[in-house]
Parts: structure tokens; C-alpha cells; sequence
């Protein structure tokens, strides 16, 4: 009922508009002002149910297309906002991390340092007692060398010495002495 009512509405300013223009012609008996509203109103009709529902659905389609790509892009966004605000949580947990990393990384530099320096400072004093030792050791065999070679020496040079500064008196007076000592010690035991 509304349809035919704004169709009647149609056709009235359609014959308003064809009585401004009318110059009086008729048509099978009818003037031309009706004719011309008529066939204005049948056009606008026809234009109406061919062309405008048509496009109207189409246009009523893409606007529902468009109100679905804008809320998808809406929830895309929120979306990105709350992998944006994620990403940068997780950077910041990482800088953290990173930082912790760090610091436990340098502290156990200057441990490792600080136990290689004790490592070096005691193997630098075990190395030293060692050297200390060993020239202990040689300085004894050299001086038991040493003393040895004083005493060959010492009692070759007597010999030498004896063989040519003794008489057959002071042999035979050290020969006796010599049996005494031997006779004295023999008789302790």
C-alpha cells in the first residue's frame, strides 16, 4: 500500500510537471500532459524495479562487505595494538635478561680471574720452593763435592808431602803410633 502510494505521488508531480510544458496536443482523444505524466511515472517505475533494486542490493552488499572488512580490520587492529604491547613486554624481559646475563657473565670473569691469579700465585710459590730445593740440593752435593775433593786433595798433598819431608825414623815412629791407636782401640772392645 505504501509503494502504490508514493507511485501515486509520483505521477501527480509527474502531471504537474507535464501541465507546465503541455502545448495543448492529444492522442487518441487523450491530451498529452497525462500521456507524459504516465509515461514519466512507467519509466521511473521500470527504472525503479530493473535497475534500482538491483543496485540497491548490490550497494546494500558492498556496504555490508565494507562494515565486515572495517570490524575485521578493527579486530586486526586491536589485534596488532595488543602484539605490539606483547613484543614489547618480551623485549623488555629480554633487555633484562640480557642485562642478568651480563653482570653474572662479568662477575664470573672477575671470579676466574681472581681463581687463575691464586692458581698462578701458588704454583708461582710451589715453583719457588721447588728452585729453593733443588739449589739447596746441589749446594749440599757441592759442598760434599767440594769437601770430598779438599780431602783427596788435601791427603794427596800430605802424601807428597810426607813422602818427601818424612824420615825412615818418622815412619817408623808413625807406625808405631799408628798400632798403638789400633791396639788401644782393639783393647776397648
Amino acid at each position: 500500500m505504501r509503494a502504490a502510494g508514493g507511485w501515486a505521488l509520483v505521477f501527480v508531480c509527474a502531471l504537474i510537471f507535464a501541465i507546465l510544458v503541455d502545448k495543448g496536443v492529444t492522442h487518441a482523444g487523450i491530451p498529452d500532459f497525462i500521456w507524459l505524466a504516465a509515461n514519466l511515472t512507467l519509466f521511473l517505475y521500470l527504472l525503479q524495479r530493473f535497475v534500482g533494486r538491483p543496485m540497491a542490493a548490490f550497494l546494500e552488499t558492498r556496504r555490508a562487505g565494507i562494515a565486515d572488512d572495517l570490524e575485521r580490520a578493527r579486530a586486526q587492529l586491536v589485534e596488532a595494538d595488543t602484539l605490539r604491547a606483547e613484543m614489547g613486554r618480551r623485549l623488555g624481559e629480554l633487555e633484562a635478561e640480557i642485562a642478568r646475563l651480563a653482570e653474572r657473565a662479568a662477575a664470573d670473569g672477575r671470579a676466574e680471574a681472581e681463581r687463575i691469579a691464586a692458581q698462578a700465585r701458588e704454583e708461582e710459590a710451589r715453583f719457588l720452593r721447588r728452585i729453593d730445593d733443588e739449589i739447596s740440593r746441589r749446594e749440599a752435593e757441592t759442598r760434599q763435592q767440594l769437601a770430598s775433593d779438599t780431602a783427596a786433595l788435601t791427603a794427596q798433598l800430605a802424601r807428597e808431602l810426607l813422602a818427601r819431608e818424612m824420615t825412615d825414623d818418622d815412619r817408623r815412629r808413625v807406625l808405631e803410633r799408628s798400632l798403638a791407636a789400633m791396639r788401644a782401640v782393639g783393647g776397648k772392645e
